[in-house]
């Protein structure tokens, strides 16, 4: 650990250029470029698989206004073209100086791609668009991100970080309240640990706090946590509004009253939006209204109205029908139909995601090397782009995403076992004895057009694959069982390739419900979290993306972008990968 100065993580601004300066010495890039919170089992209702897909990252639209990747918004004087107008202010996005021609008031309606959500307690959250999107409006964090990605002050004003990377301090704001009326102050961030970390509980996100020896409200405004090795991802994976949920205050006397199981349904925050407790209903949505006592000011809109609709093309119509005024995601299916419409204003961000198709290790033939490999190199992930997703897509061959540039290994420079050869793909699954498998995909997905693309592929190798598509938490809970043959799933919404592996991968992890068990792979990994070494710990995630592409931990498919799409007479929208802050949107009526 010698010579690196981890206090160049203290706040109250952590840029993105000081991250890469510690990037650059600790290997830890990944966290200065994506946000915090790993998506388990989700659906977004716009692809075949689990993660949010999107369009090219050169979109312009002919038509509706699109905002290309790399556009930022309403920080740092900062432009981006929303609905045919600029908007430029400065600060942070809970002390900007608003647009004067911003108006309060109006409903916005919000149709979301998701078939159920399944929870809204941030500590138990395992769908990654539910944790970007809608966590991130109903709860505050110790900290959150502007549009470059970097660190900025949330519940906590100002932190310091000791130079050994051990200590960390944070300075609470005066004042702050949770949506019941009750002081939130350093004790809750104590008992939220407590909470998080309890075995029973079993929250996902437990493991992003175990390095933690120690928490302390010093008094009511200064929270300490002491660390028993360096994390450079500790921020941004355990701190920060929305996807690093492990630390985000929870009120005590609120899981008491509610418990946690409806807590979960009508939880208590500390965000921009609180919930309306009689609107939650499960299947349809909910609506979330401005909390007053909000310490970054009342939010400009009078209400959000989140409509579920799981089926992509009842979302378009819905948009263009006038019924909904945003998508959080823009369905692959619609993408040129949306963008020929000037009504409209796409915006793009790059996504931080992987997906991918994996066999339960505990259920022969998959239990076989074999087996498994003969399915990887039946399939042609560009045709499966092509047909699948519309082309809108980027081939994977690991889970380490695009995004991660000091670390991402490109198709082209990865030898990558899993590439496909249908030749050897049926000599394989010859070998194997596949002629004739049954095997079973089981999906939450409402559009099964990906599945119907495997379906046919494997069939060229005697496999038969059925469809099982399921309500999110029918499927969720079979998923977390491990009872399945075959799913395709993956990461949301990363901070750091720790994020997409970890939980997956790791022989213990929470989402590891196939059995891939691995000592080698879980070394690599131990030793990704603990080296200061740029060097050293890019060989490790390059050695264990290697071991995972051989065992065929996962077919890797494909990393997409983000796409979010609204009418043109919503402003104020800030774009941050994968993730919504909706405080600063407003309705020009």
């Amino acid at each position: 650990m010698a010579g690196i100065d981890w206090s160049i993580l203290s706040g109250p601004r952590v840029t993105r250029r000081t991250m890469m300066k510690l990037a650059a010495a600790t290997g830890s890039m990944g966290f200065a470029s994506w946000l915090a919170a790993c998506g388990g089992e989700e659906d977004t209702g716009g692809t075949p698989a689990t993660i949010a897909s999107g369009a090219p990252t050169s979109a312009s639209g002919t038509g509706s206004t699109a905002v290309p990747s790399g556009a930022t918004a309403a920080t740092g004087g900062a432009t981006a073209a929303t609905g045919g107008t600029t908007a430029s202010t400065e600060g942070s996005p809970t002390t900007m100086a608003r647009d004067p021609d911003a108006k309060a008031g109006g409903e916005l309606r919000l149709g979301y791609g998701i078939s159920q959500i399944l929870t809204l307690d941030p500590a138990q959250v395992t769908q990654g668009i539910v944790a970007g999107e809608l966590i991130a409006n109903l709860f505050s964090s110790l900290v959150q991100f502007d549009e470059d990605l970097g660190l900025i002050p949330d519940l906590a004003e100002d932190w310091e970080v000791s130079d050994d990377g051990k200590e960390y301090v944070f300075h609470l704001r005066e004042g702050l309240t949770f949506h019941n009326g009750d002081p939130l102050v350093g004790e809750d961030f104590v008992y939220t640990y407590g909470r998080t970390t309890d075995e029973a509980f079993a929250s996902p996100h437990a493991n992003k706090l175990s390095l933690v020896t120690d928490i302390t409200a010093q008094d009511e405004l200064t929270v300490a946590i002491t660390l028993s090795d360096p994390f450079a991802p500790f921020l941004a994976v355990a701190c920060s509004r929305g996807p690093g949920r492990a630390l985000t205050p929870i009120s005590k006397r609120s899981i008491e009253e509610l418990g946690d199981e409806q807590f979960g349904i009508t939880p208590v925050g500390c965000g921009p939006f609180m919930i309306v407790p009689e609107s939650a209903e499960v299947g349809a949505g909910f609506d979330m209204v401005p909390f007053e006592d909000w310490y970054g000011g009342r939010p400009l809109l009078d209400k959000i109205s989140v409509q579920i609709i799981p089926e992509p093309s009842s979302r378009i119509s819905a948009l263009e029908a006038g019924d909904v005024d945003m998508l959080d995601i823009l369905p692959n299916s619609g993408y040129e139909q949306v963008k020929a419409n000037d009504e409209f204003t796409i915006v793009e961000r790059p996504g931080t995601n992987w997906v991918g198709l994996t066999m339960n290790f505990t259920r022969p033939p998959w239990d076989n090397l074999d087996a498994r490999m003969a399915v990887a190199k039946a399939i042609d992930r560009q045709d499966y782009i092509e047909k699948a997703l519309f082309g809108l897509a980027q081939p994977s061959v690991g889970a380490i995403a695009p995004a991660f540039g000091w670390v991402y290994q490109p198709p082209e420079e990865f030898e990558d076992p899993q590439a496909f050869d249908l030749d050897g793909a049926k000599a394989l699954a010859t070998k194997a004895g596949l002629e004739g498998t049954k095997a079973v995909i089981l999906s939450s997905a409402e559009d099964s057009r990906g599945d119907e693309v495997l379906r046919n592929m494997l069939s060229e190798i005697g496999v038969d694959v059925q469809l099982d598509q399921l309500q999110s938490a029918a499927a969720n809970e079979r998923w977390l069982a491990g009872d399945y043959d075959m799913n395709v799933n993956g990461s949301v919404v990363d901070a750091d390739p720790d994020d997409g592996h970890w939980n997956f991968f790791y022989s213990e992890g929470p989402w590891n419900t196939y059995g891939y068990v691995s000592a080698e792979a879980d070394e690599l990994l131990e030793g990704t979290r603990t080296t200061s070494d740029e060097a050293e710990r890019r060989q490790l995630w390059h050695e264990l993306q290697a071991r995972l592409a051989a065992d065929v931990a996962y077919v890797f498919l494909y990393h997409a972008p983000d796409l979010v799409v609204f009418h043109n007479d919503v402003k104020g929208y800030r774009p941050i990968p994968e993730m919504r802050y909706m405080e600063s949107v407003w309705l020009d009526r």
